[in-house]
């Protein structure tokens, strides 16, 4: 599942990447920013699959409940440090950075459909 939704991450980084090319001067921070992005966007989607399978196993509504509130606290806060450091720093543009971590949207739209057609052949053998 998580891998899935990283394909389609880094199909959304190269788009970032390709359209930022025409719009932004300097590319080398436009990269640097998307290649940051999306590296915490891939580190967020697997930090929710951990999240969500460490809190739903344990049975206790009220502690899993805090578990993944703490765990969208801490990646959101890490977005927020990525786009400050970059800001300050100059190494990378911010924005493309945050664009970047949008990526784990669409992903996890199409992760659905991307699984169905990457396993077709053991859908069908069940059916």
């Amino acid at each position: 599942m998580v891998a899935e939704m990283w394909i389609v991450q880094a199909a959304w980084a190269v788009l970032c990447g390709i359209i930022g090319c025409f719009i932004v001067k300097d590319r080398i921070t436009l990269i640097v920013g998307v290649v940051c992005g999306t590296v915490l966007s891939c580190a967020g989607t697997w930090h929710i699959w951990y999240t969500l399978n460490s809190s739903l196993g344990t049975g206790d509504d009220k502690s899993a409940s805090r578990k993944v509130g703490g765990g969208y606290l801490i990646r959101y806060v890490a977005l927020i440090i990525l786009i400050l450091v970059l800001y300050f720093t100059g190494w990378g543009n911010p924005f493309a950075a945050f664009v970047a971590y949008l990526g784990m949207k669409p992903a996890a739209y199409l992760q659905p459909s991307l699984h169905r057609s990457l396993h077709k052949d053991i859908n069908e053998e069940v059916r």
